[in-house]
């Protein structure tokens, strides 16, 4: 039985760097799968399924994260991270079209902060960087993080073989040695696609061979899957803020059929089980 996807947080013993690192294949899969999403797009949102948890992990671990890899045409992909270890992705096409994979694109990131207000980052992606660079670009700029960021998303069954990623962040304690040597460190590191098939499969061996020859201390480790928020109750609160008279239509019509566009849940609600809602709703 192969180990389930997982998020690991570690940091060296002197105080000098935290790590993140996760490895989500098997949530990426089954998000492509709802999706439908392949080839480079698929390949695209597994990465951005990958680098919501290490946002979320990073910097608000307790609060839903979201992600958005915005086209030049207005298409987009969408990761949500959420503290139960849920993830979920969606495409959405530009102009009717498929997400460009090329060209410029944005990264959005969002989340609630403590306070209830909004926090909301964006940082141009010019053609040519990846994912990677673009996270740390968000991090420095909207979070005033130094880190080394790594993603990966590799072809095969289901989409992806293998889909993963980490965070090495700079903390205040850190000194010019130690910095240049992690900085040495990590530079002679392999590519992250090939530390997700040899010594860095799952969330604990990347951990471990990202920190190799420093001396680290496992702070947290907690599962990741593929889940979503919708239920019924949520779809009939949507279809309640429509217009009283397309409501009304609905209560004397047929059954409906809604589909949930980020996990491909069917939902058949009933004029019946409508019009109770609505009533338990308004005496409420």
């Amino acid at each position: 039985m192969s180990e389930p996807d997982r998020v690991v947080r570690a940091m060296t013993m002197d105080g000098a760097f935290r790590l993140i690192a996760a490895v989500v294949t098997d949530t990426a899969r089954s998000a492509l799968g709802a999706q439908t999403a392949g080839d480079d797009l698929g390949l695209r949102l597994a990465e951005l399924l990958a680098a919501a948890v290490l946002v979320r992990e990073t910097t608000q671990p307790s609060r839903r994260v979201q992600l958005v890899w915005r086209d030049a045409r207005g298409g987009s992909l969408v990761a949500d991270s959420l503290p139960e270890g849920l993830s979920r992705g969606l495409v959405n096409p530009g102009e009717a079209t498929a997400v460009l994979t090329a060209g410029d694109h944005r990264l959005q990131v969002n989340y609630t902060l403590l306070n209830g207000s909004l926090h909301q980052g964006t940082v141009a992606v010019p053609d040519g960087d990846d994912m990677a660079t673009a996270l740390m670009r968000y991090f420095k700029q909207s979070e005033q993080i130094v880190a080394m960021v790594a993603l990966g998303a590799l072809p095969g069954p289901g989409g992806v073989r293998a889909v993963g990623g980490y965070v090495v962040q700079l903390l205040p304690e850190a000194t010019r040695e130690v910095i240049d040597a992690m900085t040495d460190h990590l530079g002679g590191l392999e590519p992250i696609g090939i530390l997700l098939e040899g010594r860095g499969k799952t969330a604990p061996e990347l951990a471990k061979a990202v920190f190799a020859g420093f001396e680290y201390a496992d702070l947290a480790s907690s599962e990741l899957r593929f889940g979503c928020t919708c239920s019924e109750v949520r779809v009939m609160t949507s279809i309640l803020t429509l217009p009283d008279g397309e409501v009304e239509s609905m209560l004397s019509g047929d059954p409906l059929e809604v589909r949930c566009d980020a996990c491909g849940r069917q939902y058949r609600i009933t004029p019946d089980a409508l019009r109770g809602f609505r009533d338990q709703a308004a005496r409420a």
